[in-house]
């Protein structure tokens, strides 16, 4: 995390964990977020390569593997619900 805004969340008057959940809708939706979250955080699939040196072409390939990977991992990690699925592609 960024270590400004570390900074500015510690010396909130409110707790901002309060303001996350509220967003998210519930704390369960927050747990449920941050879960999938790390999922693509922590696969190997979606590391970010370098773009900058690629053709346009490569770029394009690129995006389409990680396009299908990603439908793949959708469903392999049962992610279906709409809000879901926005989380996920985030």
């Amino acid at each position: 995390m960024n270590p400004d805004l570390r900074k500015e969340r510690a010396s909130a008057t409110f707790n901002p964990e309060l303001i996350t959940h509220i967003l998210d809708g519930s704390p369960e939706n927050t747990r449920r977020r941050r879960e999938i979250e790390n999922l693509i955080l922590n696969d190997p699939d979606f590391q970010h390569e370098d773009y900058n040196f690629l053709t346009r072409s490569q770029r394009y390939e690129v995006a389409v593997k990680k396009s299908a990977t990603m439908v793949k991992k959708m469903r392999e990690y049962g992610i279906s619900d709409p809000e879901e699925i926005m989380w996920f592609k985030k």
